[in-house]
This record gives structure tokens, sequence and C-alpha cells, in this order.
């Protein structure tokens, strides 16, 4: 019978594979144990930068409004960029993130579209648009680069122009309580004399059917007599199928510089007229199309009125720039792409929910937003719906629970 001495080392090199067999189940074991730590980690560091953000670009709208007498207005449409040839205000067609820029050290951005002629437009906010701009972006969400653009073309004072990409905005000021349709009560606020003849648009919810929505066209005077002076708690400007979804898409957008600065001279009464009724005009946030809000409007308190604050983005749609609420580039005026409401629930990225007017973010701890005081907050997903409109409201002197 054969006899197989095994030599010292032989037990050795047994031994030895035994031990590298069981570090690395030992080092499997902690990595994965590790690894949510490092991941936890990582995003807290992401939430502290985007709250810094968000606390950078709320201080610039305060600094704004204390230096020039009001807040950045919204500007005038999606289709609109911002010029450095007109002040900030009601006349700037731009939105309140392009009026911004000076106060947030990137005059180069802002002061490269000033005296733009119409052979160097197209070349020059192809450029500006580009330009990533990290202040205005979250960081667990995305890098700050330009997306694709599917709208256009836009307007300028130059001309129009056609846009391939730019960047975007992850932080919205507040629009208000509604997005899109106003109460019919609003009405009320609208001072000057309006044409009995004036057809509205309102949507009717029959009182005891609240299924049930008719899209009306009336004169003036039939409104209020018969709809605002009713019991009709439900009726709203504007039809049925215009209040849902992004405001953009029945939004009236000024033709030309002529037709805006016309526009904005206009009173309350004479928008009544507008194609799109002055809607996105008579909104309760601190953000309004061609808007000059001052500290004074927030009759509800600083620290309980919304200023700026994360937007919803579906997760799936991040790099594409072709949800509802993130068509349109950082210059470009008031559009569910910088601006949201407080009547739609703040979304987390990843719900699978749609909701362009929604602010949220990718935080699973909740979306992070600035009051008017300039105080930064994280804010849960599952703030109370009540709450949640009055605090976007900055005049509605509602009792509620304040959730901070």
């Amino acid at each position: 019978m054969a006899i197989t001495k095994r030599t010292p080392g032989d037990a050795k090199a047994g031994y030895t594979l035994v031990e590298t067999l069981v570090t690395i189940a030992v080092v499997g074991t902690l990595s994965s144990m590790l690894l949510p730590a490092l991941q936890a980690a990582r995003e807290s560091a992401r939430m502290s930068s985007c709250r810094h953000n968000i606390s950078q670009v709320s201080k610039a709208m305060l600094v704004h409004e204390s230096r020039l007498g009001h807040f950045p207005s919204g500007g005038w449409s999606p289709l609109w960029l911002g010029t450095a040839d007109r002040p900030s205000g009601p006349g700037q067609p731009g939105g309140w993130a392009f009026s911004l820029l000076p106060f947030l050290g990137h005059n180069d951005t802002y002061d490269a579209v000033a005296g733009v002629s119409q052979a160097a437009a197209a070349g020059t906010y192809d450029r500006a648009v580009r330009v990533a701009q990290p202040l205005f972006a979250c960081p667990s969400r995305r890098p700050p680069r330009p997306l694709p653009v599917s709208i256009g073309p836009f307007r300028t004072p130059a001309g129009t122009v056609s846009l391939s990409s730019g960047a975007r905005s992850d932080y919205a000021a507040n629009g208000g309580s509604v997005g899109g349709c106003p109460p019919l009560a609003t009405l009320r606020k609208i001072t000057g004399n309006v044409s009995s003849s004036t057809r509205i648009a309102i949507s009717h919810v029959p009182p005891g059917n609240q299924g049930k929505c008719q899209s009306l066209r009336l004169p003036y005077n039939a409104v209020v007599n018969a709809h605002l002076t009713a019991n009709h708690p439900n009726d709203r400007l504007g039809s049925c199928d215009g209040c849902t979804g992004a405001i953009d898409a029945t939004m009236y957008t000024p033709s030309s510089l002529a037709d805006g600065d016309a526009w904005q001279k206009a009173t309350a009464a004479q928008r009544l007229a507008l194609p799109d009724q002055g809607i996105p005009d008579m909104q309760d946030g601190i953000v309004q199309r061609m808007s000059r809000l001052t500290l004074a409007h927030l009759q509800d308190g600083l620290s309980t009125t919304y200023l700026v604050g994360e937007k919803f983005v579906p997760m799936a749609r991040h790099d594409t720039g072709t949800d509802a609420g993130d068509t349109s580039v950082l210059f470009a005026g008031y559009s569910s792409s910088n601006v949201r409401w407080g009547n739609q629930p703040p979304l987390f990225d990843g719900s699978g929910a749609e909701g362009p007017g929604s602010f949220g973010s990718t935080h699973r701890a909740g979306w992070n937003l600035a009051c008017a005081d300039g105080a930064v907050r994280t804010v849960s997903f599952t703030i109370d719906a009540a709450a949640h409109k009055a605090l976007a409201s900055r005049n509605d002197a509602a009792l509620i629970t304040i959730p901070w």
C-alpha cells in the first residue's frame, strides 16, 4: 500500500487558503454593513449642499428686495428669455433666476446678453443658457449641466432663437396657494371697470355634485351675478381642462416687446380680456408673472410664507429635460419650470407620481425650502395639505399648525 506524506509546507498552504477565504468573507460582511452607512453619509453631505444652495438663493432674493424695493419678477412666459438691457421688474421678460444672477456673483453671464444684435442673438443666447449654474442644481438629483430643450423658439429683444440645450433650475419660487385656475372669489380683488360684455371662461361645479365640472364662457355681469354671489364655492376662473396640468399649456405669451410692455401696464380688469384672463397674474405667492411684490405684501408673516424650495421632477426624467415642469431653461420667464404652488402635494422624485406644479425632491428625508425670513427648513412629504397650501399663500390668514 502506498503512503502519501504531507509535508509541513502542504499544511501551511491549506491553512493559508482557509484564512484567505475567511478574510474575504469577513471583508464582504463588513462592506455590506458599511456601504449603507457610507451612502447615508454621502446623501447627508449632498443634502447639506442642497440646503446651502437654497440658502444662497433665498438670501439673493431678499437682497434683491432690499436694494431694488421688490422681489424679482416671474418674467413673461417660458418662451421669453432674459435680457440685461431691462431692469428686474414687470418689464423683464426673463424669470426670477435670471434677475438674481448679479446678486449671486454671475455678472459675466448676465452681462453677456446685453446689447445683443439680431445677427448675434442665436449664438450669444445659445452659449449663455449652457453655462452651468451650481447654485441652482441639487447634487442629489443631477450635476449642473445643460439638458436637451424640446420647446421653442424662444423670444428675445433681438429676435427669436432656437436652443438645443440649456441649464435648468432644481429650485422653484413660490407662486402661491393655487397653480392655474384661482377661485372665482379672486374677482372681488379686481379693481377698475370691467366691461359687462367681457366674456369670461369659468369652471362651474354644481353644488352637491363635486365630480362634475362644466366649462362655461359667460359675460362678466352674468359671472358676478349668477356665480360669484351664489353658493358656488368650487367655481373657478378658467376652463375645466385648463385647470389641470402645468400652467404653461394655457398661459398667453406676449408676441413682442411692445405687446409685453402694453400688457404689464394693463390693469387687472383689462387683463381679464387676455386669452388666459390674466390668471398667472392673480396668484397669491411671492413670484408672479410680471410681478413687483415686496415684503409688505407678505401679510401672513415672513417665517410662515414659502419663498423658494426644491421642485419635483420624476426620477426617470432627471436628465431628459422633458418633464412638463422641467422643459424651459434657467433664463426663461414664468412657468412651472421655475415656479411651484401649494395646492399640489410635495412629491418624492422616486414616487412614480406626476406633478409639474409640485414642490418635491430626490431626498427621501424630505424637501428643502426657505421661507421669506431666509430660514432654510427640510419639510416632510406628508405635510398636512391645508398647511402646505396656506404656507404658499402670502395673505390668506389661515389658522394652521406650523410644521416646524
